[in-house]
This record gives C-alpha cells, structure tokens and sequence, in this order.
C-alpha cells in the first residue's frame, strides 16, 4: 500500500473541497441565512450524498449515466427544476420569521442537501476521472479502492462543510443585528440558487 498516495489524494481533496462551488456555496449560504444547526444538517446531507455517488462509481452506473446523454441531461434538468422549486419557496417565506416555517426542520435541510448533490451529476463524472489516478495497491481490486477513496473524500468534505458552517455562522449573528439585513437575506439565498442553477446547466 502507498500511503504517500492517500495522503496527496486526502490533501488533493481538502483543496478541491474548499474551492469555490455550489456546495461550499451553498452551505455559507445556509449557515448566514438559517443559523449553524440548519447548515450543518444541509452539510450532512450534502457529503451523504458523496456516499452514494461513490458506491455509483465503484457498480459502473455513473459510467453508464455519463455516456448516455439523454440520462445525463434528465439529471441535470430534475437539478434546475429542484432549485427553482427552492427559489420560488424561498420569494414566498420572505415575510415570514424563520421560527414560523415549517421547511427549517433539522430533516428537511438534511435531504435538501442530500438531493441537492444526487441531481447533480457532475459529481461522479468527477469522481470517475478523480479516483483512478490515485489508485494505491496492486493487490486490492479497484472496486474496493474506489470505495475507501470516496470514504475518505467523505470524511474530509464532512469535516470541511461543518468548519465553513461553523464560521461562517457569525455571520449569521451579524445579519440578525440589523433588521435591513435579516429582511433581505432571501434575497442573497435566491442569487445562490441562480448560481447553482447556472452552474449546473453549464
């Protein structure tokens, strides 16, 4: 086994992880919006969401979805039509005080995130051209490999998206403070969601 090759693929990943996207986004979004507990069940549900593209990966259903453009680009439209369902929802709460929406239940941010990261597939056509480069034992198959990879790209994202919630949470107070501010956020939550959208279709 190659440890010298896990450790570039766990700082690799720290890196792509931390560089600017729609989770990371997303999630900043979250924790300035709604407050530390709702960003980091959307946190949750978005690294989950890893989980299952890797295990996408290592069966052979991302290849297939990759190269079958009619999959491919139903994906990615169930993707924009998800967030445009978000950004709608969000105009219509804009007046109502966050304690009062139903929508901030723990569950509801957790499989928001987890949806949000299934309907992009983007995702395992990064990890089909990520993983093999890191390949790191001539006796283990690759099936197996893939798996701890995406563990470990889990692991490190986990640990990343709670530590961008957690100080990006201050913000939150902030925004709380002023009436203009706490008033208006939905508005910065509806750019994040044109953001996404775009990025998705592009």
């Amino acid at each position: 086994m190659d440890i010298d090759i896990l450790i570039t693929f766990f700082l690799t990943s720290i890196l792509l992880t931390l560089s600017p996207g729609p989770d990371i986004i997303y999630v900043i979004s979250q924790s300035i919006s709604k407050g530390i507990k709702p960003a980091l069940m959307t946190s949750l549900g978005l690294t989950s969401g890893l989980l299952f593209h890797t295990f996408f990966v290592t069966i052979g259903l991302s290849l297939i979805i990759s190269e079958n453009d009619y999959i491919f680009n139903m994906i990615k439209l169930l993707g924009v039509f998800y967030f445009l369902y978000l950004i709608v929802t969000t105009f219509k709460n804009r007046n109502i005080k966050k304690e009062s929406i139903i929508d901030n239940r723990s569950s509801n941010h957790f499989f928001r995130g987890l949806i949000m990261n299934l309907l992009n597939p983007k995702v395992s056509l990064f990890f089909i051209a990520f993983f093999p480069s890191f390949l790191f034992h001539n006796n283990i198959n690759n099936e197996i490999q893939f798996l701890i990879l995406g563990s470990i790209f889990w692991m490190q994202a986990t640990f990343v998206f709670f530590s961008v919630s957690l100080l990006s949470s201050n913000l939150n107070l902030f925004s709380n403070r002023y009436a203009y501010v706490s008033d208006n956020i939905y508005l910065f939550e509806i750019g994040v969601y044109i953001f996404i959208v775009y990025w998705i279709v592009s």
